[in-house]
Parts: C-alpha cells; structure tokens; sequence
C-alpha cells in the first residue's frame, strides 16, 4: 500500500489530523505546516526519530529545508529563514503521528526487502 493509498484509509485520515468529530478550527499556520510536512515526506528526505526527546526531524539536503518537531514546538528552517512557533500538544502529537506513519511504512518495506534478500541467500547456499 503507498503512503498516498494509507492516508486515505480511516486510520490515515485519523492520523493525518484531519478529525471527522469534535473537529477545531485550524489555524494557518497549522494548515500550512501540515502541508510542508506532507510534501517533504513525499520527497526524498531523511526522517530521523529521537526516541530520548520524541523528535522528529525531517531533512531535505537537496532543497535546504530542515524540520524538527517536538512536544509543544515546532521548527522549520533554511539558509535564508527559520520558523519557530509553539503549539499545543494536541496540534504537535499529529504532526509527529504523520512522520511516524511514513517512518513505519519504509521500515516496513525495508523488512520485505531484507526478508527477500535472506531467503535468495539461503536458497543460493542450498544451490551450492
């Protein structure tokens, strides 16, 4: 299942923020954020997690753009700018809940291509 596929299911729709019930407003800034995210994970880019802190960070080496998100703050920057704005939790644990998801879903690849890979080797060794 690709990303886009997973974030039109309930459970990517739940984690992409977008609440079906008791649904707040959002502001700009949220809306324009989540936008970023979403685009950046759609690039090649670096998801890093520190579990220590429970940080994302998402790195686009290419484009300069840098975005680490944390409990109640979130910071994006580049050679030319740098953003730094406090939000609630609430608002912070969904950002992380969609860098997470695409974190889970390329581990998850990366397992089937490592599985793969071992039983080829072990099908090779047998072959000998």
């Amino acid at each position: 299942m690709s990303f886009e596929e997973f974030r039109k299911t309930k459970l990517g729709i739940f984690l992409a923020g977008e609440w079906m019930y008791n649904q707040e407003p959002a502001s700009m800034d949220e809306i324009l954020i989540k936008k970023i995210i979403n685009s950046a994970l759609e690039r090649d880019t670096e998801k890093l997690h520190s579990p220590s802190l429970d940080e994302y960070f998402i790195i686009d080496r290419k484009n300069q753009i840098y975005i680490c998100i944390s409990d109640n703050n979130i910071r994006i920057s580049n050679h030319d700018f740098h953003y730094n704005k406090q939000f609630n939790l609430k608002t912070t644990t969904m950002f992380k809940d969609i860098v997470r998801v695409k974190i889970d879903m390329e581990r998850d690849e990366l397992k089937k291509e490592l599985f793969r890979n071992e039983i080829d080797l072990l099908h090779k060794i047998n072959e000998l």
